[in-house]
Parts: C-alpha cells; sequence; structure tokens
C-alpha cells in the first residue's frame, strides 16, 4: 500500500514548504489537494470551516501555513505574530476536529519552541524554559499548536504529529530580505555577488552560530518517515549532524567556485549561538538518513532555481 493512498490536504500550498509537498506528491502521484492563498485568511474562522467542510476526506493533513519573519524585524511584531498565527492553529484545530477528524493532523514546526541550550535538545526540553528573545511570539503560538494538537487529540480521539525541523532550504525557498532563513539568504547572496564580481562575501553574525540544517527533499522525506513511525507526540526531525553558518559560507563558495573572501559586518543580527536538536528518538526507529551534504545541496538547489539567473 502506498504511503499516501488516500488524498492529503496540503495547507499552505504555495509557501516554501507547502510548494515542496506538492513537488513531491505530485513526483510520487499521490492524491493531493492544495490549499493556497487563494482559499482565504486563516485568521478567518470561517474561511478554514469552509475549506475543511468543501476539501475531500483526507488521510492526512499536512499543516505547512504560518506568518514568519526572520532577522531584527521580529522583534518589532512580536505581537502581530503571536496573534495572527495563534489564530490560524486554532482555527485548522476546530476545524479539523469538525470536519476532517478521520485524518491525521501533521504539523511543522519550529526549533524556535525550545529554550535555548549548549548542547542538543530532546523534546523533553519542550516548555522547559522560554524562547530566544528575538522569536517569542512566533514560538509562543507555536507552543499553542503542540498544546493544541495533543488537548484536541486526546479529548476528540484524533490522531496528530508535530514535527520540528531542522533549516530548510532549497527549491521555492524565500530569498527576500526579512523573510528568509540564513541558508537560503547566504546562497542567494553568494551568487549576486558572485555575478557582480565582487570579491567579497557578507555573512552576517557569527560565523561560530550552530543550526541543524537540511535540503527540501531531504527534510520532506525526512517528515514522511517519522509520520509512519510515530503519532501523538512532538518529535525532533532532523539529522544529528548539526552545521556552523561559517563552514556553510565556505560550502556556498565551493559550491559557486567563487574565490571571495568572507567577511561579518559588524552589528549584523545574531540570534540564538547555538540550537540544535537531538533527533536520535526518530533516528533510531527509522534510520532515515539525508542524501544531500551541503555543498551538493546548494547545487541542488542552484539547478532548481533557488537564483533564478543561475538556473541552467
Amino acid at each position: 500500500m502506498p504511503y499516501a493512498d488516500a488524498p492529503t490536504i496540503i495547507l499552505g500550498a504555495d509557501g516554501f514548504l507547502g510548494r515542496n509537498l506538492i513537488d513531491h506528491w505530485h513526483a510520487k502521484g499521490w492524491p493531493v489537494h492544495a490549499v493556497g492563498r487563494a482559499a482565504g485568511d486563516f485568521t478567518d474562522a470561517a474561511v478554514v470551516d469552509r475549506v475543511f467542510r468543501e476539501g475531500p476526506k483526507a488521510g492526512r493533513i499536512f499543516h505547512a501555513i504560518t506568518k514568519q519573519r526572520t532577522g531584527a524585524i521580529q522583534y518589532e511584531m512580536q505581537g502581530e505574530l503571536l496573534r495572527d498565527n495563534s489564530r490560524i492553529h486554532l482555527n485548522i484545530l476546530d476545524a479539523w476536529r469538525a470536519h476532517q477528524p478521520q485524518a491525521k493532523l501533521v504539523s511543522l514546526g519550529s526549533s524556535c519552541v525550545y529554550p535555548e541550550s549548549p548542547k542538543p535538545l530532546p523534546e523533553e526540553a519542550f516548555r522547559s524554559g522560554p524562547p530566544h528573545p528575538s522569536v517569542r511570539g512566533y514560538a509562543l503560538a507555536k507552543e499553542t499548536l503542540v498544546i493544541g494538537c495533543e488537548t484536541f487529540g486526546s479529548q476528540y480521539g484524533l490522531k496528530w504529529l508535530h514535527c520540528i525541523l531542522a533549516t530548510v532550504y532549497g527549491p521555492h525557498a524565500h530569498t527576500e530580505a526579512h523573510r528568509s532563513h540564513f541558508m537560503a539568504a547566504l546562497i542567494a547572496r553568494a551568487a549576486a555577488g558572485r555575478a557582480r564580481g565582487d570579491t567579497t562575501f557578507e555573512v552576517w553574525g557569527s560565523p561560530g552560530t550552530v543550526r541543524d540544517l537540511l535540503y527540501a527533499t531531504d527534510q520532506i522525506e525526512a517528515v514522511i518517515a517519522a509520520d509512519q513511525a510515530f503519532e501523538n507526540r512532538i518529535l525532533n526531525v532532523t539529522s544529528n549532524q548539526p552545521v556552523t553558518v561559517g563552514s556553510c559560507a565556505e560550502q556556498i563558495l565551493r559550491a559557486l567556485d567563487w574565490p571571495a573572501q568572507i567577511v561579518q559586518p559588524e552589528g549584523s543580527f545574531q540570534g540564538a549561538g547555538y540550537k540544535s536538536l537531538d533527533s536520535s528518538r526518530f533516528l533510531s526507529a527509522t534510520g532515515w538518513q539525508p542524501a544531500f551534504g551541503v555543498e551538493a545541496g546548494v547545487r541542488a538547489a542552484l539547478a532548481a532555481g533557488l537564483v533564478q539567473e543561475l538556473r541552467p
């Protein structure tokens, strides 16, 4: 039996992760029902209720809708990110219960729900301390989603899984200011600098900053493996292979064959210095391993059109 024999509803189908999910489902020939921005504003409960009521009876619902910004601008919109994302998540939980109770809700989460730590964080670290100040509003909304899945699941007998992801990059990633995560931003900045003939490559923050990183198709395959092995829990879904921002910058230069000097501008935004997840529970149960290293992933992202002017 195929993984997705019944239709899968993908919420956020025209966002970065959503577009990659749709591409993956089409490539596999699995039935999929895409829900993007044209469906309406998911902060409006009536819109969400209609989408779930009129959608096909699904085996799974992938929740990839989020309102997010990156970098220093997050400090200026903490309340907005908390308000809008909390409404989105609560509306989805209500509509799931009312109209798609047979479907397993697989929601895609961020390590921002965990506190800062100098060592990899297991799932037990959830709610063990405050998130980094830059992501407080966004993280609290994600916390609401996790607790909502747990409480709705236990009260109404629903199945769910909340996957905490690595930093993901690849085709369809945001590269614009205040929306791009570090890897897509680095690739886009490097490609633009190389095209201009620059001799330096700006890398913001500290080159020693540690993050988990996965190419988009690797992260999707990891989530599918997790979904087949787990339910009704929060789960770290990464490779246990953290990287530094500096090493990523060096591998981007190699992928572009660009002999630029890496420089760090003073005063550029710096988030948590170390954030890595302990995904031992997931890896032990599934045996999953990523297909792409960093340099190979950069080359694949460029070939797939992450930076359009370098597309073959």
